[in-house]
């Protein structure tokens, strides 16, 4: 691994963040910031700014151009990923990450060449149907069934914790195509058209300020030729996908953005008493929290080194979002402390500090250190992919 960037690489890092501060200026985050139900930015607002960065060739940079990608070294990716989020900017999710990603490694060429270059543009939104009610992260558990028929297959079941369902074009829907297979036998991951008769969706707001949804498949039609890999061999595929969700949700630049404002705010603090940073408790506090925010960025970029050399990453991807969940957890929990009795202040209270983020991604993360398996799952991986430990 290189840990230095090339000139090229430092230039597309600032052609990015000049991109990113003409279009989400001051008065762009007081007219569509949503701190509601959908999070940081508003539904329309984040479908537009989705195809801005189409329009700009942001997304896919790193796919072949024969699907509309960018051919580039997924260190650009990498690079992309890390400002957009500390910018907080809209759009950097499943639908430009790791669904398209996974569509590139197992897609047949039909379904590459009909989807990603809708993808490459901002067009279209998915969302990923895995986890059932009564199962969280026993993704084994599908009861969710796909009867053969024809052409087609014949959905029917309830997917569960569907973030975005509400405005997805796409979903990625794990079935049990053959109910006489054990576990993590005979599944199939196909693709599913949301405009499909059948398809219906409810809303359920959580503590974290997302709303989650609940999606009900009834009696869905889905051509097979929309299965992802082979029919029965889904499990396969979705482990290759939550590996690029892994990979995805390992992005640095959100916890170096929260880092950055923490510290400068220890620096100023409320108007009330001295600054903070005066504390040596908080000086030490910082120093540690500096420490681990450089491992985690030095982790992302090493893995972006292995998938730029066209390795597949496994192990390695669960190592990586660890070591970021758990600084975060950490910066999380330090920068309400270091607020005090301005921490637990939300957004549109007169008296928040740093606007009510620090509490708003207190709460954000009690739903994200889940996502594609939380903490002890994720160690569990790492001991038996990467160090050969027994079960």
């Amino acid at each position: 691994m290189q840990f230095e960037f090339t000139d090229d690489q430092k230039r597309f890092r600032a052609e990015v963040r000049d991109f990113l501060r003409r279009e989400l200026t001051p008065e762009v985050w007081a007219q569509h910031r949503d701190t509601g139900e959908q999070g940081m930015w508003s539904v329309p607002f984040t479908k537009a700014f989705r195809r801005k960065l189409g329009a700009a060739g942001y997304i896919g940079m790193g796919w072949p151009t024969e699907y509309g990608g960018g051919g580039r070294s997924r260190i650009y990716q990498a690079i992309f990923w890390d400002e957009m989020e500390y910018a907080r900017a809209p759009g950097l999710d499943r639908s430009i990450t790791y669904v398209p990603n996974t569509l590139l490694a197992f897609g047949s060429h039909a379904q590459k060449e009909a989807l990603l270059p809708r993808v490459v543009r901002g067009e279209l939104a998915w969302f990923v149907g895995y986890s059932e009610p009564e199962a969280g992260s026993d993704l084994a558990n599908v009861r969710t069934r796909a009867v053969d028929d024809g052409d087609s297959f014949i959905v029917t079941g309830q997917k569960a914790f569907s973030s975005d369902a509400h405005m997805a074009d796409y979903s990625l829907v794990l079935a049990r195509t053959d109910p006489g297979s054990s576990r993590h036998r005979g599944l199939t991951l196909m693709i599913v058209d949301m405009t499909s008769p059948g398809v219906n969706i409810s809303r359920h707001p959580t503590l974290a300020g997302w709303t989650h949804h609940a999606v009900y498949f009834d009696g869905v039609r889905v051509p097979k030729s929309m299965v992802l890999g082979e029919v029965n061999e889904g499990w396969k595929v979705v482990m290759g996908a939550i590996d690029f969700e892994r990979a995805a949700l390992a992005s640095h630049g959100l916890v170096a953005f929260q880092l950055d404002r923490l510290l400068e705010w220890t620096q100023l603090g409320s108007d009330q008493g001295s600054p903070p940073i005066q504390e040596p408790t908080v000086q030490d506090e910082l120093v540690r929290l500096a420490i681990e925010s450089e491992g985690a960025r030095l982790t992302t970029y090493w893995l972006a080194s292995l998938h730029a050399k066209g390795l597949m990453p496994q192990h390695e991807t669960s190592l990586a979002v660890l070591v970021k969940r758990e600084t975060a957890r950490r910066l999380d929990s330090s920068g309400l402390e270091m607020l005090g009795p301005f921490g637990p202040l939300r957004h549109g209270s007169p008296a928040a500090q740093l606007e009510g983020d620090v509490e708003l991604e207190y709460r954000d993360r009690l739903y994200f250190q889940f996502a594609a398996g939380g903490f002890d799952i994720t160690r569990n991986v790492i001991a038996l992919r990467g160090l050969g430990l027994p079960r």
